[in-house]
């Protein structure tokens, strides 16, 4: 093959790709306008998020009720263990007597 072929076959792949790209993007476009939402549709949506909020602020004041977002130094095995089986996480600090864990254990805030 000469170059002019190599450059045709080349611009025929290139055009193919092209023309397959656009009929998806077409495509796209054409269930885009199908699903163009409407004023029933949009108040849907806003009660939706609603609840999604109300539900979110009901579970953060579950978690503040349990004590998130308080730093406790909890000094026995046996009441870590009931505070971390109350609570879906839970971050905890092992610390010693050194100079990064003291740094960190007397600076904590949220």
């Amino acid at each position: 093959m000469d170059g002019k072929a190599v450059q045709q076959v080349l611009e025929n792949q290139v055009l193919t790709v092209a023309k397959a790209v656009e009929e998806k993007l077409d495509e796209e476009i054409d269930r885009l306008e199908v699903d163009r939402l409407d004023e029933d549709d949009l108040e849907q949506l806003r009660e939706r998020r609603l609840q999604q909020m109300k539900k979110m602020a009901a579970k953060k004041q579950h978690w503040l009720s349990l004590g998130h977002g308080e730093y406790q130094d909890i000094p026995s095995e046996k009441e870590f263990f009931s505070v971390a089986k109350a609570s879906e996480r839970v971050v905890c600090h092992f610390y010693r007597e050194n100079w990064p864990c003291k740094v960190f254990h007397s600076s904590p805030s949220i």
